[in-house]
């Protein structure tokens, strides 16, 4: 859906295949224990424009960086959503390299600030740290090599 690939309705028909969820593994998200398919209905919800599952989604960021307040104020919906959608790395630097290519530097900003709190590795951690502090403009001289050395990190 936030590629513009599916409808609200057809979003929400995939979220209905995630039940049961998978070998019954609880995932928490929003404050809260819920199932794949409950999280997959709240961030429907909040690309969608729900206020009261956008404002959640804010707080569980700030309690994992208090410090992403400034980033939260303008970033759009969608950011919001693929920001909190990835689990791994991988997927978290494939999220980044879209918004790259769609001209977002919040998004990318954003992952790089949860990318570089959320992952234990220090490497990986010091990596995403740098596409943070060097995204604040996508024609800045830092920006693309900090994402290219993250992609030079998989393979």
């Amino acid at each position: 859906m936030l590629a513009s690939r599916l409808q609200r309705d057809e979003a929400l028909a995939e979220c209905a295949k995630f039940i049961p969820p998978p070998s019954a593994k609880l995932y928490v998200v929003l404050r809260s224990i819920k199932t794949m398919a409950e999280v997959c209905v709240d961030a429907v919800a909040a690309a969608v424009g729900n206020r009261v599952v956008t404002e959640k989604s804010r707080s569980s960021i700030e309690i994992v960086v208090p410090k992403a307040h400034l980033l939260l104020d303008g970033v759009s919906r969608r950011a919001l959503v693929e920001v909190l959608a990835p689990e791994d790395s991988r997927t978290r630097l494939t999220f980044m390299l879209l918004a790259a290519v769609e001209g977002r530097d919040d998004a990318i900003r954003l992952h790089g600030l949860l990318g570089s709190a959320r992952f234990k590795e220090s490497l990986l951690r010091r990596l995403f740290r740098a596409v943070y502090e060097n995204s604040g403009d996508l024609n800045s001289e830092g920006c693309w090599p900090a994402l290219l050395k993250l992609y030079y990190y998989y393979i």
